[in-house]
């Protein structure tokens, strides 16, 4: 089957995604939104992420006006649990993963111009003078060609890209993340000096062969409900093993149930293995770590930024550089547009970046943000 009609097609239904295709909705403009999975919201709803980072910047003020508003709107509004948190000298919004996707889902259904196509492939990409024409796609069961205004590859992997060249794509450099959520915890375990104290027991039970290995760079935080944690693991994309980390996530789960804190204790549920770094396209601009730290404006920004340098090193592990009071730095379009092709576009953390830039921009605010700025800033002239 193939469709006469131009669309703006958006691969990957996570904050970039997300963001692009309610953008582009509300500039009355036909939207396919390709989800490889069966359901929306990308990392967040995947992999479990509760803390959303990037929205705020370090006085607690939204960074970004527009669907970033509206989001954190609606989600207090879905949850009295949601609320914006501290953590260091960030602030982060803190959520529960189920109702993000209850939200986004909500949200995009009020939109009819919005076509998610799930369980979606993509077989064949059509390139004529520099342009891609036309997708096919096999989908909700059916496979159909769609001709192409413009693509925006949000997948956080640059499967698009990489179908087209694979030379367009420097390979990610950062752990990879795997989050477990663990209920029945006694209220308040998390709170300083009691949740330092727990990682440390975590740590030296390890160092003592109490525990895997894998329990040496765990990170712990608390969630939205009283009686949750949530437990995130770091290690090697390569190295991952969902076997061998269910039977981790176990032996951690007895350990920790010899402490009063955790007596009742139980796993709640597994994210996905989340990456944090899947590949950086190579763009008509390359965002520098010199740029974020320069607070460099751009003619052609798309949005702003603040959230540390995060980087997950692949041999060193995490190290948090932090900027000055007040600093910002903008995000140009120009890095989101893929070299050589003129309507092909990423948003999300698959955007052309140094890696310790990428760092700072991957998270989920500034995703949402670079989604929105992208589609306001290019669909003008595509149309």
């Amino acid at each position: 089957m193939s469709d006469l009609s131009s669309s703006l097609v958006i691969a990957g239904a996570g904050a970039a995604g997300l963001a692009g295709a309610l953008a582009a909705a509300k500039l009355k403009t036909q939207v396919v939104l390709l989800e490889k999975s069966g359901q929306l919201g990308g990392t967040v709803t995947n992999s479990l992420i509760h803390t959303l980072g990037g929205f705020f910047d370090d006085q607690g003020d939204v960074i970004n006006t527009g669907l970033s508003v509206e989001l954190i709107d609606r989600l207090t509004e879905a949850s009295p649990l949601t609320c914006k948190r501290r953590i260091g000298k960030t602030w982060v919004l803190s959520v529960d993963p189920k109702v993000y996707q209850q939200v986004i889902a909500s949200w995009l259904n009020e939109h009819p111009s919005i076509e998610v196509c799930y369980q979606a492939s993509i077989s064949q990409v059509a390139v004529n003078d520099h342009r891609i024409d036309r997708l096919t796609v096999t989908g909700n069961g059916q496979a159909r060609t769609l001709n192409t205004l413009a693509v925006i590859d949000s997948t956080g992997q640059a499967d698009i890209v990489r179908s087209i060249d694979a030379r367009l794509v420097t390979e990610g450099a950062a752990l990879a993340g795997l989050i477990v959520q663990l209920r029945g915890v006694s209220q308040g375990v998390m709170q300083f000096p009691k949740g330092l104290a727990l990682l440390r027991h975590i740590r030296k039970a390890t160092e003592n062969h109490d525990l895997p290995p894998e329990c040496a760079t765990l990170w712990l935080d608390s969630g939205v409900y009283p009686d949750e944690v949530y437990v995130k693991f770091n290690f090697l994309a390569t190295a991952y093993d969902a076997s061998r980390m269910t039977v981790v996530a176990n032996q951690l789960l007895s350990f920790l149930q010899a402490l009063p804190d955790f007596s009742k204790a139980f796993i709640g549920s597994y994210g996905q293995l989340g990456s944090r770094d899947g590949g950086r396209v190579h763009g008509a601009y390359t965002l520098t770590e010199a740029d974020l730290k320069q607070g460099r404006q751009f003619d052609d920004a798309v949005c702003r930024a603040c959230w540390p340098i995060e980087h997950w090193h692949l041999e060193h592990g995490v190290s948090l550089d932090y900027f000055p009071p007040g600093h910002n730095y903008d995000i140009p379009l120009s890095a989101l547009k893929v070299s050589g092709l003129n309507n092909l576009f990423v948003a999300g953390k698959c955007f052309s970046a140094e890696p310790r830039a990428q760092a700072s921009a991957r998270v989920v605010g500034s995703c949402w943000a670079m989604g929105e700025g992208l589609v306001n800033a290019t669909f003008g002239n595509l149309k």
